[in-house]
């Protein structure tokens, strides 16, 4: 009997795999929304768990009560603990499995989602009060991943933008991808110095709305690159194979920080 044969067209195989990293890119941003959102929200509605003054508190941070507290409800079994390791995870695992448009970006994705994913595994510390390490994995990690992010935005993100005929619509993409590269590189050291000299303009939750604010803007560049790789067809472009690499200058330094767009049509 003779097997009937699907066909392959753009509305087939080819549509389900641009489809897929699509979903991928806009998951990554939109993950990013929620988690300050979830963490804050949830916590307050599910467990009334007042607001806390960081991100990675939610780690931690649970609802006294008159008891005296057990030894799990000192450190690290805080009542949103799960969902702010498996946002976190989710995140770092799609950034590991996105493979962009070229090897640094895709070198740079692949530490900045293990980079997330230490985040995660290595939480602040709680208890030890004035005694806290001023320096600790979490606070490493949480600094390269910006870092790390920041370095996309700004070397890598051009990679599609040839693929965009219009000048203007090209000058509006490549700005924003710089400013928000920027943002990543300065976010640390905005956090670092409100640490650093007790500074709190917005009261106790000062670090929260700066940790929101460096998160949000990450969120924005992935939702950002989602419209100008739909706006430019670079996905559609790349499955029909009518895109190659081009050659990358030599030498080390010279080719991480190269702005040269990785690929173009043939």
């Amino acid at each position: 009997m003779a097997q009937t044969r699907l066909p392959l067209g753009p509305s087939s195989i080819e549509e389900h795999i641009i489809t897929t990293y699509g979903a991928l890119r806009q998951g990554i941003g939109y993950l990013a929304i929620a988690l300050p959102v979830i963490l804050a929200v949830w916590g307050i509605i599910k467990y009334g768990l007042p607001l806390q003054d960081s991100i990675s508190a939610y780690y931690h941070a649970f609802v006294p009560t008159a008891q005296p507290p057990r030894l799990l409800e000192i450190a690290g079994n805080g009542v949103m603990r799960n969902w702010f390791v498996g946002i976190l995870w989710a995140i770092g695992v799609f950034l590991v499995l996105y493979r962009g448009y070229g090897r640094r970006e895709n070198v740079a994705l692949n530490v900045a989602g293990v980079l997330l994913i230490v985040v995660a595994m290595f939480p602040m510390d709680w208890t030890c009060g004035a005694t806290c390490p001023k320096i600790s994995v979490h606070g490493v990690a949480a600094i390269l991943f910006f870092l790390a992010i920041g370095y996309v935005c700004i070397f890598r993100s051009g990679d599609t933008l040839p693929l965009i005929e219009d000048a203007n619509t090209k000058a509006f993409y490549q700005w924003w991808y710089r400013i928000i590269g920027l943002v990543m590189w300065v976010f640390p050291l905005v956090v670092a110095l409100l640490e650093f000299f007790h500074l709190r303009p917005f009261g106790t939750y000062t670090v929260f709305l700066v940790e929101v604010a460096g998160i949000w803007t990450f969120a924005v560049y992935w939702l950002l690159k989602s419209r100008e790789i739909d706006r430019s067809k670079a996905d559609v472009t790349a499955v029909k194979g009518e895109l190659e690499r081009t050659p990358p200058k030599l030498g080390f330094i010279r080719y991480w920080l190269d702005t040269t767009p990785a690929v173009k049509e043939k």
